[in-house]
């Protein structure tokens, strides 16, 4: 998979416009045609609504809103997409996969999104200053070339 500067510059400008969270989303094929989709993080939420199961607050956590997710999934089926990539930001962190990433990229030792690569994008001072892409072997994560 190659990501052109657009598709990098776009979720860049995504991760730096939500410099105290984590923003997320997905890239979505279509045809040859490479889009950006940005998904609501809703760890805030559910972490007011219930800290103890969800004790991380959107700034060192994303957790996709469930209808934003079943909405997205939905139209990338309908307009005969595909899921390529999961991107979100670390802010003020590397641009690394944390354990909990890694966690919720497998269930039960499947892929929750099988095929998908992950792309993290670390913001730091409200800026987008490293973005590095990871591939699920398996169940294992192997860092891969941006290009």
């Amino acid at each position: 998979m190659v990501y052109g500067p657009d598709v990098l510059a776009d979720i860049a400008r995504r991760c730096e416009a939500s410099p105290e969270r984590e923003a997320c989303g997905f890239v979505v094929r279509r045809g040859e045609a490479l889009a950006v989709i940005e998904v609501e993080n809703a760890a805030d939420r559910l972490h007011a609504s219930d800290p103890v199961s969800y004790p991380r607050s959107g700034r060192h956590r994303y957790v996709m809103d469930p209808d934003a997710l079943l909405g997205t999934f939905e139209a990338v089926a309908r307009d005969g997409g595909e899921v390529v990539a999961v991107w979100h930001s670390h802010i003020d962190a590397p641009a690394i996969l944390s354990g909990q990433d890694r966690a919720d990229a497998v269930l039960d030792g499947e892929p929750t999104l099988p095929g998908a690569e992950y792309l993290v994008v670390s913001v730091r001072a409200g800026r987008a200053v490293e973005a590095r892409r990871f591939v699920l072997q398996g169940v294992t994560f192997a860092e891969a070339p941006l290009s």
